[in-house]
């Protein structure tokens, strides 16, 4: 019986796969605080587009009270929201030969976000905040950054 190994592209596309998986539970399906209030007062408080606003709090804070539980929330949160979205600036070109250029990944990266953050807004599942498209997006150059370095170095790029 001869064993089959998957194509770089199958394993690839496998992982994206996964890793979507996880994406959409911990975005729409883990989350979701409801009180029995208005739909419209919740949609309300839970959007903040003011940039920079939830990262200059926690960063304030971190400067004013600098214990290691409150170091522990900054990193978890903006690292966090970096690092969820890292992966996903690296299977766009890998995957797709249309976002290999830095600017059509990431700019596919940022709509996701800005889809993903709406979604989550209007179905109660989290909070709405420029921040965090921000940081996301960041985190999708970094990925590209990276799919751009190992392509570079084998030569397939």
């Amino acid at each position: 019986m001869q064993m089959k190994f998957f194509t770089r592209r199958q394993l690839m596309f496998l992982s994206f796969t996964c890793y979507s998986a996880v994406m959409l539970w911990l975005l729409f399906i883990r989350y979701r605080n409801v009180e029995i209030v208005d739909y419209w007062d919740q949609v309300s408080t839970r959007i903040n587009l003011i940039p920079f606003a939830s990262m200059g709090s926690m960063l304030t804070t971190l400067w004013g009270n600098p214990r290691p539980d409150v170091l522990w929330v900054v990193i978890y949160n903006l690292g966090g929201n970096i690092g969820m979205f890292l992966p996903l600036g690296f299977f766009l070109p890998e995957l797709w030969t249309k976002y290999r250029r830095f600017w059509q990944c990431v700019g596919a990266v940022a709509l996701v976000m800005a889809c993903v953050e709406l979604v989550q807004l209007f179905t109660l599942r989290g909070f709405c905040e420029t921040d965090d498209v921000m940081l996301n997006v960041l985190g999708g150059a970094m990925g590209y950054g990276i799919w751009e370095f190992f392509n570079r170095k084998s030569g397939t790029h």
